[in-house]
Parts: structure tokens; sequence; C-alpha cells
């Protein structure tokens, strides 16, 4: 099953996306998160494709070969989510199935709670609904207080993002320095045994490191999640543009909330998916 790249223009942003499956199928748009590419769904492209589905992840703002800002505010969820509207506006569509992981869940939240007309239906990985789309303060709330004492760990495992807010040169300067190394770190497979640890991120602000370790460690590639070839490719593509990746992160960690009248919550049950390697 062959995966396309098409590019979808407006006047006000250009998006990069890759398609498979036949053009008039049941559209599912796969929004990719931090730091990744469109080609992390290569998989489910060409599997959901067989079925019928027309399936497309676009590269979101700041990512591979879609527009890129200079400004945290560029990367406001307003702007995310009107990228998508007018993708599947480019596409000839009314809706869509979304599908988010990690930081494109809240971006596929708020095309729910704010554009429901807009939705077939939503699915996620990783993060679960009413929470990354409301902020950074949201989550510290729900942090596991018995885990991270509040004295302690006063952001919880949230801490890399306010060292982001506070300390943003610092926080990147150590992944910009070698941005292999770090994507190296980042695509593997978790570790059973730390559930129920506290997260490395939880010490990053009196660590001065994102990961509250520094240098940044140089393991072995994880061969199980990806290939040198598929990580060539992130890399190459990152190294290009990791000073905006790094602005969509912090941005996203403020997450300013959506635009055009009253939120919605939404009345279905949402489900949790545990995450899974692309």
């Amino acid at each position: 099953m062959p995966i396309t790249e098409h590019t979808a223009k407006t006047r006000r942003h250009t998006t990069f996306y890759l398609a498979a499956g036949p053009e008039n199928g049941p559209l599912v748009i796969f929004v990719h998160g931090w730091p990744e590419l469109s080609i992390s769904w290569r998989h489910q492209l060409r599997a959901l494709a067989t079925l019928g589905f027309r399936t497309i992840a676009p590269g979101m703002r700041g990512y591979g070969r879609s527009s890129v800002y200079p400004q945290h505010g560029d990367y406001d969820q307003e702007h995310i989510v009107q990228d998508m509207i007018e993708l599947v506006d480019a596409v000839g569509r009314e809706r869509a199935v979304w599908v988010g992981h990690d930081w494109g869940s809240p971006v596929v939240w708020n095309l729910a709670s704010h554009h429901p007309d807009r939705c077939h239906a939503v699915a996620n990985l990783c993060v679960p609904y009413y929470t990354l789309e409301r902020g950074l303060d949201q989550m510290v709330a729900l942090v596991d207080r018995e885990l991270y004492p509040e004295n302690e760990f006063p952001a919880g495992q949230w801490d890399y993002m306010r060292y982001y807010e506070e300390s943003f040169a610092e926080a990147i300067a150590s992944m910009d320095a070698d941005v292999y190394k770090f994507v190296k770190l980042l695509f593997r497979k978790g570790d059973p045994a730390r559930e129920g640890q506290r997260a490395f991120t939880a010490t990053a602000r009196r660590s001065h490191s994102f990961l509250g370790m520094s240098p940044i460690p140089d393991l072995p590639r994880d061969n199980d999640v990806v290939t040198e070839e598929d990580l060539s490719i992130y890399v190459s593509a990152l190294e290009r543009i990791f000073w905006a990746i790094l602005l969509v992160y912090e941005s996203w960690g403020q997450c300013r909330v959506c635009h055009d009248g009253p939120e919605r919550r939404l009345p279905q049950y949402a489900r949790l998916i545990p995450e899974c390697s692309v």
C-alpha cells in the first residue's frame, strides 16, 4: 500500500501531510506528538488504508515540511486547531476520525470540544480528556501527592515543563547540541519495572536538565522502536528546525486554550489507551 506526499496551502499556513488508501474512503487523521513527524504514523497509515480508509498524517506546525514560526504564541492551540480544520477543508471533507498521540492529543481533544461538527470520532494515545488541553496548572493539580510531596516536588512529574517556562534557553541547550543523541534516547520502550516510581523529569529545575540528569546519556538505539534509517529521517528533519520544535513544546506546555465560543464538555466517556510503539 503506497504512502504519498501532499501539501495543503492556505494564505495563513502550509501543512505537509502523508496519505494512503482510497480517496473516497472514510477519513482518519493521525496527529503526531513531540518530537515526531508525520512518518511516526507510517504503520498505521498502511494498516487502516488496507481496510478501505483514507488515512492522513499531517506534519504539525513547526515540524518537518510544514510552516515554521518564530514566536511562542504562533503555536497556540487556537492556531494549531485551525490548521487541522483547514486540512480537512483542503481534502474536501466535512469531518474526520481524529487520532492523537502525546502532544497531538490536546489538539484532538480541542477539536472535539470546540468543533464537534468536524469530528466523526476521537481517539487518543497516552493523554486522557480534560488534561493537557486545559494547560499546565490543570496537570499539576492532578499530581499524585503521595508519590510527589508538594514541598519537595511542587510541579510533580511536570517540573520539566516549569523548567521550560522559567529557563527556556538553558533547558533546550543540551538537546539542541546533540539532536541525534536526544532523539535516540526518547525513541525507546518504557520500562515496566519503573511503574510507580518517580519520573526523572520531576527534578528538572534543580538538576538544570530536562531529564533530571546531565549530560544526556548516550544509550544504544532501541531497534524494537526505531531503525537506524528511520532515526536518520527524524534527526535530519529535526536538526534543521529543532529550535522551533522546542517552541512548540514550550507553548503547548502553556497550552493556551481555544477560541470561538464556549467549550463543550464531551458527553461520552473518555478512555485512556496505553501508549504503544509507533
